[in-house]
């Protein structure tokens, strides 16, 4: 399970859910990165709320960042990072940690909370641009992600 978090809060949860036949990023390292695009006329509330692009440029700065993983050689072939970065008993990594692998009672009320309060446009439930539901929202238990 990926989980991205601001603040201690979960934003974001994407579970692997390979045994379904749903594709899991595993085998490439994972990174960071943000971007604007003008999406007027689908993610924000169907198009009823415009971008003021007269706001622009948009900045966005990042206080505190820490990225807290195993570096991913891109000269080291991605089952060898793979195994590399997995600590099978010992417990090496914090990823590895069983706790892990679901969201806690808070953390989901946490991320029911963000969705809630916070977000604006879910594809899952974009039947205009997506006729067909995509595999990973039909079989999700919480749909979180």
């Amino acid at each position: 399970m990926y989980r991205f978090l601001v603040d201690e809060t979960p934003i974001r949860v994407h579970t692997n859910m390979e045994h379904r036949g749903i594709p899991y990023p595993k085998d490439q390292a994972m990174g960071v990165y943000s971007s604007i695009w003008n999406a007027d006329d689908w993610a924000t509330q169907g198009g009823r709320v415009k971008t003021d692009w007269s706001h622009a440029p948009f900045l966005v700065t990042y206080k505190s960042f820490e990225i807290n993983a195993c570096e991913c050689p891109v000269s080291v072939a991605g089952m060898d990072n793979r195994k590399r970065c997995s600590s099978s008993e010992d417990k090496k990594y914090w990823w590895d940690e069983p706790k892990l692998s679901e969201l806690n009672l808070h953390q989901s009320h946490q991320l029911m909370w963000v969705r809630a309060k916070h977000m604006v446009y879910d594809y899952c439930n974009d039947a205009s641009r997506f006729p067909v539901t995509p595999l990973e929202c039909l079989h999700h238990r919480h749909r979180l992600f």
